[in-house]
């Protein structure tokens, strides 16, 4: 095929990598078929880091003015991303499969005339696209970040560096650096000792150079 989409020799889904695509060095995709609803005209629309890893379905549902950021060596095990605006994602985080982080949420005070209105607008899109029902909120993840299965992350969330947030929570508000959090609505059950640091790791380097 002559397009500029790039195709992955071991895919079994023909739809390929859109151009908007941005795959870094060492980067893996398991499949292009997480792309299918990829719809951003940002240019690019996903970033996806030095050693990353898109494994199993993982999808990037993105609207035209989405943008999703993988920071280096972070790995999306069958995680969902839909994305109207903006996700970042920092380095080393690592999300479990079933995850969903949407920067977009239909509020319980929404009339029911808008809401008839969205699905409308769908109806008569030949993608069936949802146009977003209220304002997006950009979702930060900083480095080291662990979220485990089938949690959910709301619009407007910053998950801090090295915190930990447990399967099944649900997650609408920020959570600070190095905390752990479960249930729903999210609550903190404890904080971790920093060992990722700056300091803690040239402490480290300093120690085994010693050997």
């Amino acid at each position: 095929m002559n397009d500029a989409r790039t195709y992955l020799e071991h895919d079994w889904y023909a739809g390929g990598i859109p151009a908007n695509v941005v795959v870094e060095k060492d980067a893996y995709i398991e499949t292009s078929y997480g792309f299918d609803r990829l719809f951003s005209e940002r240019q690019p629309g996903l970033i996806l880091g030095n050693a990353s890893g898109a494994y199993h379905r993982t999808v990037f549902a993105l609207g035209p003015k989405g943008r999703i950021v993988v920071g280096a060596y972070t790995c999306l095990n069958d995680t969902n991303l839909f994305c109207n605006d903006s996700i970042t994602i920092g380095a080393h985080c690592l999300l479990a499969w079933g995850v969903v982080l949407t920067d977009t949420w239909m509020e319980s005070d929404v009339p029911i005339t808008v809401r008839r209105a969205v699905l409308q607008a769908a109806a008569s899109d030949p993608y069936r696209r949802l146009p977003p029902i209220s304002t997006p909120r950009p979702i930060t993840l900083e480095d080291n970040v662990w979220v485990g299965f089938e949690a959910v992350i709301l619009p407007g969330v910053t998950l801090g560096r090295g915190c930990v947030v447990g399967c099944k929570t649900v997650v609408a508000e920020d959570v600070p650096p190095y905390a752990v959090v479960v249930g729903n609505p999210a609550r903190i059950i404890r904080f971790l000792e920093p060992d990722d640091t700056d300091a803690v790791r040239d402490r480290a380097l300093r120690e085994y150079g010693r050997d």
